[in-house]
């Protein structure tokens, strides 16, 4: 199993849009708004580098609401 913590930062106007798509999405653990230079800083498990890969750039990216984001893969468990 992978993990990485992603932080996102939002087209303006999109925050709230972007977290409530984004907790549906299959391997977010956690997902939350917060403050500073980024809007979402969300946990994601996937199988293997390549499934995490996938779901960042086919799914979260493709909202359509992000601006950039961050990837932070965990190196330990």
């Amino acid at each position: 199993m992978t993990g990485a913590y992603i932080l996102i930062e939002a087209i303006p106007g999109k925050a709230i849009e972007l977290m409530n798509i984004i907790k549906g999405l299959p391997g977010v653990k956690t997902a939350h708004l917060v403050t500073g230079p980024y809007d979402l800083i969300i946990y994601v498990e996937a199988a293997d580098l390549k499934s995490l890969g996938e779901v960042i750039v086919k799914k979260i990216q493709a909202t359509g609401a992000v601006a950039r984001t961050l990837t932070c893969i965990t190196v330990e468990q």
